[in-house]
């Protein structure tokens, strides 16, 4: 019982710290919709080329809520794909504050964020590329049209974040409250779930086990460890890296597809199934090339 009440103190204090990153960034999203409606869609700042390099600099804050936040946005067509990911691969969770407490390793923690953000921002321009290749689909939404009277129309879109409906008239501070307290209930069960399972039912002494049986197999054993949507896995990943358990290639690896709680709230939206795949595939396959890649790396 104590374990228990360990992870609903943990998981509550996680996501305290996450609060306050959603009301900033969805009551931003909402007064930018209400002051130029209609806009935020077709923003070429989100939407245009330099979307990767700024998601990935965003993206190595050490804090998971912006990989939720982020998640929102591509679901509702704001950011490409390539954002997605770089913001995915950029995030660290716990694992830059743990390392921090250790100054003599800087060398390491100045590695760790460079590599990390340089590998998110070449990862997100492939990846718009790659998508418009196989999907035949423009990054670049347009605008609808109907046909009326035979003469095309361009139809003015009144919806705002979540298809609610948008009045530029008057500022909704109702949704962007309603809508982060929603994400924020989610990212409470699902932490009290994944923190049971990876502190009381599997516990992180057997995950610490789990990679270090094979120096050869550490790449992919990080990159099953870090697609744990808990920060429990980066915590396990930088502790054991820090023990000089695990190689820092294996580290940078598991760190890469260790996108916290956006993955799951990915796997939440409706629909978007070959986006979700291909999400996957690309931080499971840079994961372990990385991993492997830089396993030579003696930091």
């Amino acid at each position: 019982m104590e374990k228990f009440w360990d992870v609903v103190v943990d998981t509550m204090l996680d996501a305290l710290k996450v609060l306050p990153i959603l009301l900033v960034a969805y009551f931003l999203i909402e007064f930018i919709e209400y002051k130029w409606a209609n806009k935020l869609q077709n923003n070429h700042f989100l939407r245009g080329k330099a979307s990767p390099v700024l998601a990935a600099l965003v993206g190595s804050v050490p804090q998971c809520g912006f990989s939720v936040v982020a998640s929102d946005l591509f679901a509702q067509g704001i950011i490409p794909i390539g954002a997605l990911l770089s913001v995915f691969i950029a995030t660290s969770d716990e694992a830059l504050p743990l390392m921090l407490s250790h100054p003599q390793k800087w060398l390491s923690i100045l590695v760790l964020v460079l590599s990390k953000i340089v590998i998110a921002i070449v990862v997100g321009y492939l990846a718009n590329a790659m998508f418009r290749l196989l999907h035949r689909r423009k990054v670049v939404a347009q605008p609808k049209v109907v046909e009326h009277d035979h003469a095309e129309q361009t139809i003015s879109i009144h919806d705002g974040c979540c298809h609610h409906h948008l009045d530029t008239k008057r500022f909704d501070w109702k949704h962007p409250l309603l809508h982060s307290l929603k994400i924020w209930a989610f990212i409470i069960a699902i932490g009290l779930l994944f923190g049971c399972v990876t502190k009381i039912w599997i516990g992180e002494d057997r995950m610490a086990d789990f990679l270090t049986s094979s120096y050869w197999l550490q790449p992919v054993l990080a990159a099953v460890v870090g697609l744990i949507p808990n920060c429990a896995a980066s915590v396990v990943l930088t502790e054991l890296y820090l023990m000089g358990g695990l190689r820092f290639g294996a580290l940078l690896g598991g760190l890469c597809v260790n996108a916290g709680l956006g993955l799951i709230f990915l796997l939440k939206q409706k629909g978007i199934w070959r986006e979700k795949l291909f999400v996957f595939a690309w931080l499971i396959s840079v994961s372990i090339l990385v991993g492997y890649g830089c396993l030579w790396i003696n930091l």
